[in-house]
């Protein structure tokens, strides 16, 4: 009965899938800012709704387009960027699956302020603003409920990027104090520690050449070094974005010892001309699912900034052995 009445909804042109049709319902139903709504709303929504694929790499749209329409991810990964000048972009945030980006289509008719690229093959669920206004003049009550759903998101997202500034400039006002790169690194572990609310411990080693090992400068007591052929040194250097595994089951190599209480776990890779100089770790001991990727962004972009304090600090101390020799001559 329910599902004959939602196949009224559906566009009738001869090519009609009903397997894909509900589908898209079973979506919908998925997304947290269309969750409430009837089955015969959600049945009106998804005739709406088309599937588009994108291959890796290609852009969805670019900063500056006309911004008219809306989208979820059904399969795949979204990059959204924004270009800082003519040869780098920053990657603002990466959407999986259930995701929802663009939504400020329907608040403005301003063009897009960053660009959205598939990272992977991509499948999305796309909507017109035209199509999903016509449905708020249909449905009124359930178009404001879904429209107070989209601004929810776009203040979660403007909370991210501010917690992110935040981080970032702290973490920029730490390297440049004079310290030790040891006190550096716990006290930026300290600054992401509170920054990422759920993660409760983490780490951080750096590569010493003297040693040939990854060094614990900040982690829990009793942390030992771990060695260039660990399968953790390779993980994190294969993966230059950051791992985030939401179950330790799922992590792609066997937990190190520091990491043996961790249920969920959050690596970036502490990289400089693709050189792995060490990674940061942070874990949450209690719950699966702690980490997602906005927090894994966040924990790259400190990573970045680490890169640039030990290449510094380095480049310094080679500067002071040089003066050192050259005025014992």
């Amino acid at each position: 009965m329910i599902r004959n009445r939602l196949l009224r909804f559906a566009r009738n042109d001869g090519n009609f899938d009903t397997k894909k049709f509900m589908e898209k319902i079973e979506i919908l139903k998925s997304v947290f800012v269309f969750q409430g709504l009837d089955e015969s709303l959600l049945g009106q929504l998804a005739a709406q709704f088309k599937e588009t694929c994108f291959a890796a790499g290609k852009i969805i749209f670019a900063e500056g387009a006309a911004a008219d329409a809306f989208y979820i991810v059904e399969a795949g990964e979204v990059g959204i960027s924004k270009r800082i000048d003519a040869q780098r972009e920053k990657l603002l945030a990466a959407m999986g699956p259930g995701s929802v980006f663009g939504e400020m289509a329907f608040f403005a008719a301003s063009p897009r302020t960053a660009t959205a690229t598939a990272r992977t093959g991509t499948v999305l669920l796309t909507i017109g603003r035209e199509d999903f206004m016509g449905f708020i003049v249909r449905a009124p009550d359930a178009g404001i409920r879904i429209l107070s759903g989209l601004l929810q998101v776009s203040m979660d997202r403007l909370e991210q990027t501010s917690r992110e500034l935040v981080t970032v400039y702290r973490t920029g006002t730490i390297i440049a104090s004079g310290q030790t790169l040891a006190g550096i690194i716990r006290a930026v572990q300290d600054e992401l520690l509170f920054a990422i609310p759920r993660a409760d411990s983490g780490a951080t080693f750096i590569y010493n050449e003297f040693n040939d090992e990854y060094e614990p400068l900040a982690a829990p007591e009793g942390t030992a070094e771990i060695p260039p052929s660990a399968p953790i040194i390779a993980s994190a250097a294969s993966e230059p974005s950051g791992i985030v595994a939401n179950d330790t089951s799922a992590l792609p190599f066997a937990p190190e010892k520091f990491l043996s209480g961790a249920r969920s776990v959050l690596i970036s890779p502490v990289l400089k001309s693709s050189r792995l100089l060490g990674f940061i770790a942070v874990w949450n001991s209690k719950i699966t699912g702690a980490f997602n990727n906005s927090h894994r962004l966040l924990l790259s972009a400190v990573a970045g900034q680490i890169a640039e304090a030990v290449e510094n600090i380095k480049h310094q101390e080679e500067e002071r052995n040089r003066m050192r020799l050259k005025t014992g001559k």
